[in-house]
């Protein structure tokens, strides 16, 4: 599984960045085998409601399959990443997991 974090408008040092790799891998990592590639970007958003809001894409390369793309926001950008992977899960569970037979 090849890893790519974009982050823009922010400073991450090293360990941050470490550690929010290790959290995603974590996450994915039942499905480590079949994902090729993982490309999360992260955006500062402007709200005139909550202020800046940070927003997290996610797109995941599965061979064989289409593409998954996930947006979401969140004050912070570790809220916008768990909130993410939260969601890529579901979909991954949801429409790639093969259905257990009924006996």
């Amino acid at each position: 599984m090849k890893l790519k974090l974009t982050v823009k408008n922010k400073i991450i040092n090293a360990s941050e960045k470490m550690s929010l790799l290790k959290l995603i891998k974590t996450q994915l990592a039942k499905c480590a085998l079949n994902i090729r590639k993982v490309e999360i970007q992260i955006n500062d958003l402007s709200s005139d409601r909550h202020g800046t809001l940070q927003q997290c894409k996610i797109n995941i390369l599965v061979p064989g399959l289409p593409s998954i793309n996930v947006n979401t926001k969140g004050r912070s950008m570790l809220q916008a990443i768990k909130r993410a992977l939260k969601s890529l899960q579901h979909i991954l569970v949801n429409k790639y997991q093969p259905s257990q037979p009924s006996s």
